[in-house]
């Protein structure tokens, strides 16, 4: 593709493959919303757009069995950040798109339940749904290496696991 949205994804530290990169590289315009402009993502976005993380706004998320949590931010989005549905809100507007009206997260989680009511529950056991096959390539992803927020804790990278997990991280191939 001539252009990429990013959203919580970051280059170096995220398990992309060697295609993806490649792909993001060759990009003609890449937009990452981000809470952390790190010199990777520096290196292949050509627009930062401050967002907060997951603990800055409020949401809602559904399990594998159907159940909807919603849940409030626990603090506020530093400096300019704002939570990134209300980007992507403001983006769809710029751009002329309908379905961006919402104001609230309740009222974007009010049109999801409006648009998706198959997604209040998983149908059936888990058992029963098919298997598909892809060429994927696994990675073992560290436990303090799993998202952008525990990858900054300096107080878990002290631990023993979060200093082995220096030398586990796979390379993106």
């Amino acid at each position: 593709l001539q252009s990429y949205v990013l959203m919580g994804v970051e280059p170096g530290a995220d398990a992309l493959s060697a295609s993806a990169a490649e792909s993001l590289a060759a990009s003609t315009f890449v937009v990452a919303l981000t809470p952390y402009a790190s010199d990777e993502l520096k290196a292949v976005a050509h627009v930062l757009l401050p967002i907060g993380t997951f603990a800055e706004t409020s949401g809602t998320f559904v399990s594998l069995d159907g159940t909807w949590q919603s849940f409030a931010g626990a603090a506020l989005p530093v400096g300019e950040a704002r939570p990134a549905w209300k980007v992507l809100r403001v983006l769809g507007n710029l751009l002329g798109l309908s379905g961006f009206e919402q104001n609230t997260s309740e009222a974007v989680r009010g049109e999801v339940t409006k648009a998706a009511p198959q997604a209040t529950a998983v149908p059936g056991p888990l058992a029963t749904l098919p298997v598909v096959a892809v060429d994927a390539q696994v990675f073992d992803v560290p436990l303090y290496r799993i998202d952008a927020i525990v990858r900054r804790a300096t107080s878990l990278q002290a631990t023993r696991d979060g200093l082995a997990s220096v030398q586990a991280v796979p390379e993106a191939s």
